[in-house]
């Protein structure tokens, strides 16, 4: 943690940032002692700390004091996901972790057969006997990416080689955003664009956190048919 705290809170007048790491360090170190256990320790939680001390630090700033949720709450989703990011961009996804992803996909396309629907993550939580926590995050992990942040929260101005194709995929992105149902498109602005937790999502939707959960994994498997190259 010191390590971390000198990297990214010791230059100059960053003081505040540097109280701010000290201040949520234990968080910081449960998140990434729990997410580094789940890989079998192929990745370091230090590795995965400094990560989501990018993630604080980002927390921070976009957090508003205004909204009904307390500034912890709000910084430590922002931190897993920081952290997870991190875990997909080194792509250390050892086998243990793959297999509790088959058996969560196992029991949910089972599930969805008996059902005849799509199963919710309770229910795909209770069919392999694990915590809601872990079945949530287990599906977040392995999701695979769709540049849905990096595209509505683009900014800054681009090198000229790549403009075009920045802009083309985000033409293509808006065209399969606007696709969606109302309300995933609803969904998607106020978990990228508003920074939301998925807690104040479901009170604004008035469904479940893991609602909120479930529909956030069919809006990304949606956008993902429909950016597939032809």
């Amino acid at each position: 943690m010191n390590r971390a705290v000198s990297k990214y809170g010791g230059t100059a007048g960053s003081d505040p940032e540097r109280e701010l790491l000290l201040r949520h360090g234990p968080m910081l170190d449960r998140t990434a002692r729990r997410l580094a256990a789940r890989t079998g320790h192929a990745v370091s939680p230090e590795d995965l700390w400094s990560a989501g001390a990018m993630g604080l630090i980002e927390a921070s700033r976009r957090f508003d004091p205004g909204r009904d949720v307390k500034f912890e709450t709000f910084a430590e989703h922002r931190v897993r996901g920081a952290m997870v990011d991190e875990m997909r961009r080194m792509d250390h996804l050892p086998r243990r972790l793959r297999d509790q992803a088959d058996k969560v996909e196992r029991a949910h396309g089972k599930l969805g057969q008996q059902l005849q629907r799509e199963p919710t993550v309770e229910e795909v939580a209770g069919a392999v006997g694990g915590e809601l926590e872990d079945v949530m995050e287990v599906m977040q992990l392995l999701q695979p990416a769709v540049p849905v942040a990096e595209e509505i929260a683009a900014s800054g101005e681009l090198p000229a080689d790549v403009r075009y194709d920045h802009a083309e995929r985000q033409r293509a992105l808006a065209r399969a955003i606007g696709e969606l149902p109302e309300r995933l498109r609803i969904l998607l602005a106020l978990y990228y664009e508003e920074a939301l937790t998925y807690r104040e999502i479901a009170r604004i939707l008035g469904v479940s956190e893991p609602r909120v959960c479930q529909l956030h994994a069919d809006a990304m498997k949606r956008l993902r048919e429909a950016l597939r190259p032809a």
